[in-house]
């Protein structure tokens, strides 16, 4: 797809977002096969329940090591060589990553010749980490999240789409303002249940006690050996190797893991999500988002592996022909895989509006053969998130900013 084409459907549509675990991936692990593993767990019933509790606690362990513990503050500060705490350089890098491509969209908002649309951009996230949130602030961008309040900061879906303006305090011009609404549909890890209201809770308290039922029963070296290569016949195998009176109770565990408001990642997520009504909304507000006239959905590092996600997005892009679904591949491989999990083909995608872009598409689509820049083969090698603000947004920005000094 060319880049001109890009611009012009940022020109005319509304902007969404659907962000990933893959933008984050060099500070936290993606899921892998932890989804799966825990699907399969729940689908063997035979299992012995300590057995069960056993495979299930390693399982998230591993999960929470690799994604929800490294969110905690004192993890973004690392020791040097001298021993010294220093920042996080891997975080600072996935930070700045996200910081540099909200800032491009904000001024993407700003340049935009269509006036009649909303200076708003709708970032969908399946992410229960803080990245967007800590990028919005330290940015200082205008940012929706859903909160409302100071002291207890509450969760009401109804704070969401509202349009913000400033006016100039010598002639009274008024002029809307970019905002950025963040709908995490698979919930937070600094959300907290208090009398069913979700409130905001930066100190992460929940996660700080999920560190510390770990680290108790880590000292007893009993947790399975879990990795990507993994299966659940290998993990029942290993687990019965373990006599059942050296395995400890789990009980304040998954309390205490059950306490996240998140949604658990396992095939039956959205059996839970049918509890809270909560999570169901953010899904049905993202569903009537893809209806609306003339929108435009970038995906980033997301593979469409959430059934939920997938069939309303699909059922979307079937139903209204002005929708526009751009998906980044992470790499060229890749694209076989989500190709495969949207299904596209003429007899699934009837009106043909959802288009994968791998690396090697957007380089045979926009090499200039007489560009005196570093050639666009070079310096493309993936779709990550800093990749995709270079090459596309700042270029995307670039143009609409001159275009508008021209008027």
């Amino acid at each position: 797809m060319k880049l001109e084409h890009i611009k012009d459907l940022i020109q005319s549509c509304n902007l969404n977002f659907l962000i990933g675990s893959g933008c984050s991936a060099s500070y936290l692990s993606t899921l892998h096969n932890i989804e799966k593993l825990l699907t399969d767990l729940d689908n063997h019933k035979m299992i012995k329940p300590k057995i069960h509790d056993l495979i299930k606690a390693s399982i998230y362990k591993v999960y929470c090591e690799d994604v929800i513990l490294k969110n905690l503050n004192s993890v973004f500060l690392i020791k040097d060589e001298k021993g010294e705490e220093t920042e996080d350089v891997q975080y600072s890098n996935v930070l700045n990553d996200y910081k540099k491509l909200l800032l491009g969209l904000n001024e993407i908002l700003l340049y935009k010749h269509n006036t009649l649309q909303s200076k708003q951009v709708n970032l969908f996230t399946t992410n229960i980490d803080l990245f967007l949130e800590k990028a919005l602030e330290e940015t200082k961008l205008e940012v929706n999240d859903g909160f409302k309040g100071r002291i207890k900061p509450t969760y009401d879906l109804s704070n969401f789409h509202k349009s913000y303006s400033k006016t100039s305090s010598h002639y009274d011009n008024i002029s809307e303002i970019p905002v950025f609404n963040l709908l995490k549909v698979h919930g937070s890890i600094n959300w907290k249940n208090e009398n069913r209201n979700i409130l905001a809770c930066n100190t992460l308290e929940k996660v700080e006690t999920v560190k510390k039922e770990l680290d108790k029963l880590s000292s007893e070296n009993v947790f399975l050996v879990v990795t990507k290569e993994s299966n659940i016949l290998g993990l029942i195998e290993e687990a019965e190797k373990t006599k059942e009176k050296d395995i400890p109770v789990f009980e304040n565990l998954f309390n205490a893991y059950n306490q996240l408001l998140i949604i658990n990642p396992t095939k039956a997520k959205f059996q839970k999500t049918l509890f809270d009504e909560q999570f169901y909304e953010l899904l049905r507000i993202y569903a009537n988002t893809l209806e609306k006239e003339n929108t435009l959905l970038f995906a980033m590092g997301f593979s469409f592996a959430d059934e939920h996600i997938r069939d309303i997005t699909i059922r979307a892009a079937n139903s209204n022909p002005t929708l526009q679904v751009i998906v980044f591949a992470y790499t060229n491989e890749e694209e076989k895989n989500i190709f495969k999990e949207l299904q596209l083909d003429i007899n699934n995608i009837r009106n043909n509006n959802i288009k994968i872009i791998t690396p090697k598409d957007f380089i045979d689509s926009n090499t200039d053969k007489d560009e005196t820049e570093p050639k666009l083969c070079d310096r493309l090698t993936n779709f990550d998130c800093k990749t995709i603000t270079t090459e596309i947004f700042d270029r995307v920005k670039r143009t609409i900013r001159l275009y508008k000094k021209t008027k």
